[in-house]
């Protein structure tokens, strides 16, 4: 049975029972990766993975909480975690969204590379979709939601007999990648198109924007472990599955450090671990200047 709004009688973060479900799924009681198959990808834009993380979810997803999956290629976010009977009561009393009723979740994978490590590890492309702390859904009336944005980071490798494991997995707090919201509220608002280009005046320019951020499997530190990054301490008391390992730091542009708490399940993890400072990596070639496209080199 749901409770009501502001129990405690289930104080469970959402994103902190979806990373214990995936970290259970995805590596076995002593840290080891579980090899799991996946569907063939039927069309360019379809992504059996995502599909995969939903139907894991909705199998081991507790009572009163469910996900829903976008259904459509090219829509942030991918999916949505809800505890739906109380985030409508929030939504009729005006109270702010929170992780404890409705999270975002955005899936981002990448392959290792030759040496091992994470691919594009220096800087991860967004799409025409920023990362953001909080994201916009909307809702069945219509009604645009601000909900907590978490994202699922993910390096896949070929595992026995042909099937699929994950290497490395980050469900990570949108906080930790950017809480710059007028950044995302003007890529994800509507935008004017340049249209009557061309000799022939039947051309466009969509103006579509595509936005690099940090990677943070670009974090040595996160290889070959299940972790969480979140802005809540006291989640390790909350869940007996997960172990606070350490807290990281971001110092923001305007000279402002945010501090996040990083968890892993017990068995991937011990307490005490020192602050990592800024541990991500800048995205590597930052210039204002683009470089020239697709441009063809003739050898004579």
């Amino acid at each position: 049975m749901t409770t009501d709004v502001g129990s405690a009688a289930d104080p469970k973060d959402l994103a902190a029972a979806v990373f214990a479900i995936l970290a259970d799924e995805f590596f076995d009681s002593s840290g080891k990766p579980t090899p799991f198959s996946l569907r063939d990808k039927r069309q360019t834009q379809d992504d059996p993975f995502d599909e995969h993380i939903g139907a894991v979810l909705d199998r081991d997803l507790p009572e009163g909480m469910k996900v829903l999956l976008s259904g459509k290629p090219l829509v942030s976010p991918d999916m949505v975690v809800a505890r739906p009977e109380e985030t409508r009561k929030l939504l009729r009393g005006g109270v702010d969204l929170d992780p404890r009723r409705i999270i975002a979740i955005e899936v981002k994978k990448v392959n290792l590379d030759a040496s091992g490590r994470a691919a594009r590890g220096s800087g991860l492309d967004y799409n025409s979709t920023p990362p953001c702390a909080t994201v916009k859904v909307t809702a069945r009336s219509g009604e645009t939601l601000l909900i907590p944005g978490f994202y699922l980071f993910v390096v896949l490798e070929e595992g026995p007999n042909g099937l699929q494991q994950v290497h490395t997995l980050a469900l990570v707090s949108g906080a930790v990648l950017n809480e710059d919201t007028a950044i995302y509220d003007a890529a994800t608002g509507i935008r004017q198109k340049v249209i009557g280009i061309g000799s022939y005046g039947d051309g466009l320019d969509r103006q579509r924007p595509m936005f690099v951020f940090a990677n943070p499997l670009g974090w040595d530190w996160l290889s070959g472990k299940a972790t969480l990054i979140h802005p809540h301490e006291g989640l390790a008391e909350e869940q007996d599955d997960l172990v606070l390992v350490r807290d990281m730091s971001r110092q923001r542009s305007d000279g402002h450090e945010l501090v996040f708490s990083c968890y892993r399940p017990t068995s991937q993890g011990s307490a005490g671990e020192p602050l990592a400072v800024d541990p991500f990596p800048t995205p590597a070639n930052r210039k204002s200047e683009t470089t020239a496209r697709g441009r063809f080199i003739v050898d004579l």
